[in-house]
């Protein structure tokens, strides 16, 4: 059984990474944001592209310490200006990167609709770069900035159980009370067709467990993204022990599961997301590069 457990020592960052199709790694020194060297006279484009950079490679090395991710598989995005301060771009991971190892030059810049590479050099998986247009394009109108997509363990067993669904029985399962959207009509590896029912199944909550694939969610900031998936994971993995004893669940009323998930825990989500930015300056400082 998997279990969700954390690094706590520095690892050696040695290992060359090639895509599996074959491609040629790429160094991250081919593209490099100005801003990360000197934040004086650069444009504000380009200080808030920087500044976007960083919190993503902060999720994505966030998600690898927790092992929330599955090699250089799953994917998170970013709406973040244009270097050039024309528009915005869709930060994605350049693929074949390990998520141990992104910093922020490893973001490439994509036009939302055009589908082109606009910043960075180097390969999109371009699934990810489908199943992120459709889902940002959908839910642009609530604001929503940040989407990401992973295999978590448990959430994943969840979704791969019949009636697999998040139960009322522990103060985090409470959190997301009627705030996840379930769908089960697995499609195969997402295309135009199937990233738009993706984004579409959604249905107006901010998480959406994919039946036989996985979890997506979407919000405003990386750190409430992040801190949602983090906590759904820790749900999930009650609830697949509390299966596995065999015995009944022990559900809570709606009424105080509704109590729960409306407290704020925005000043949570940030904290923790801040404290993993200072985990990382300790071990990892290079995220920022």
């Amino acid at each position: 059984m998997a279990t969700l457990v954390s690094r706590s020592l520095p690892r050696l960052r040695s290992l060359v990474l090639l895509s599996r199709c074959g491609l040629p790694g790429i160094s991250r020194c081919q593209w490099q944001s100005t801003a990360s060297k000197s934040n004086q006279s650069l444009s504000e484009g380009d200080k808030e592209n920087y500044a976007a950079r960083v919190e993503l490679a902060v999720a994505y090395r966030a998600m690898e310490y927790y092992n929330m991710h599955e090699g250089v598989c799953n994917h998170l995005s970013l709406r973040a200006p244009a270097k050039d301060g024309n528009g915005d771009v869709m930060l994605l991971l350049r693929y074949g990167t390990h998520w141990s190892q992104v910093t922020a030059s490893h973001l490439i810049g994509v036009d939302f609709e055009s589908g082109e590479v606009i910043e960075g050099v180097g390969p999109v998986e371009m699934s990810a770069m489908k199943f992120h247009r459709a889902i940002h394009k959908v839910k642009a109108a609530d604001g929503i900035k940040c989407v990401m997509h992973n295999h978590q363990p448990y959430t994943t067993a969840l979704a791969c159980v019949k009636g697999g669904r998040l139960k009322n029985i522990h103060q985090n399962s409470m959190i997301f009370h009627n705030r996840i959207s379930y769908d089960l009509g697995y499609g195969g590896i997402p295309d135009c067709d199937e990233s738009e029912h993706i984004a579409k199944a959604f249905d107006g909550k901010n998480i959406c467990i994919l039946g036989n694939h996985g979890v997506a969610a979407v919000g405003t900031r990386v750190c409430d993204v992040f801190n949602d998936l983090y906590y759904l994971e820790r749900a999930a993995m009650v609830q697949v022990l509390a299966m596995s004893t065999g015995k009944e669940l022990w559900e809570v009323s709606d009424e105080i599961a509704t109590e729960v998930a409306n407290f704020d825990f925005t000043s949570y989500a940030e904290a923790h997301f801040n404290s993993m930015k200072s985990v990382l300056a300790k071990v990892e400082p290079d995220y920022k590069s």
